[in-house]
């Protein structure tokens, strides 16, 4: 039987590597489903890690063990490509709302694997504003906080 199909962004991916609120039920989530997710999705998880290693949030050897889980955990994951129609879908996001650039690829991304494969899918973040924008786009979500 498929699994169905969760586009995850990075604010609920984090959560699969570090105890925050909404880490078990997005671990959850992970196990029962598909994966899917933007290009962008390693460049904004590094970039947060490398800012709370700067706040000292996590030490030297904490911080090199989750980019390797990471990077690790990708195969795990369908990831939708930086295309010319990723980035025209993002700017039509942009248009309508006041998603920022990040979160606009992210729903970007989702909406284009919807319209191009036919699947329904659950956008999943754990960004108020980003999961208000997704559903003014039409996309189904679930916020994990």
């Amino acid at each position: 039987m498929k699994l169905p199909w969760l586009y995850i962004d990075t604010s609920t991916y984090l959560k699969l590597f570090l105890k925050e609120k909404g880490s078990d039920k997005a671990r959850k989530l992970v196990k029962e489903n598909s994966m899917l997710s933007s290009a962008i999705l390693t460049s904004e998880c590094f970039s947060a890690l490398s800012r709370r290693k700067q706040a000292q949030e996590v030490n030297d050897k904490t911080f090199d063990r989750l980019v390797s889980r990471i990077k690790k955990d990708l195969q795990y994951i369908e990831i939708v490509k930086l295309t010319d129609d990723v980035l025209k879908k993002t700017e039509e996001v942009c248009l309508r709302s006041t998603a920022r650039t990040l979160d606009a690829i992210h729903i970007g991304s989702a909406l284009l694997f919807q319209e191009l494969t036919g699947i329904d899918l659950t956008f999943v973040t754990s960004d108020k504003k980003q999961v208000e924008v997704a559903k003014l786009e039409g996309l189904k979500t679930l916020y994990v906080g």
